[in-house]
């Protein structure tokens, strides 16, 4: 299974750009599914980083509300991190959107990772 990982700092009041951007998995073939994870990276979380996630203008996620650190509980696509887990549909190339937005008053940084295949 191919995974995008990064850690993203966010600027207070921001939206990240585009998580699979530049990528090889900008764009994905039908049947693909998209397991979406993050968490705070740090442990000083404010609770306010959501994550909005599109495929071909297509709502799945909007402000979903990212994790804080799980003391014991491994980062990755299975447990409390994950967001979104979906298969794309659409008869042409997909093209996943997933951005983060930070709602509090201080920079937030969050681990980021994105499963696909399966």
């Amino acid at each position: 299974m191919p995974l995008v990982k990064k850690r993203l700092t966010i600027a207070a009041g921001a939206t990240s750009d585009q998580v699979l951007q530049g990528t090889t998995y900008e764009y994905v073939d039908p049947g693909t599914q998209l397991v979406v994870a993050a968490g705070d990276a740090t442990g000083t979380y404010s609770g306010q980083v959501t994550m909005d996630f599109t495929v071909n203008n297509a709502e799945f996620s909007k402000d979903a509300v990212v994790s804080e650190q799980v003391t014991g509980e491994a980062f990755g696509w299975r447990g409390g991190y994950v967001l979104n887990d979906m298969v794309t549909t659409g008869q042409v190339r997909n093209r996943p959107v997933i951005t983060f937005t930070n709602g509090s008053a201080s920079s937030a940084t969050i681990d980021v990772a994105v499963f696909i295949g399966g």
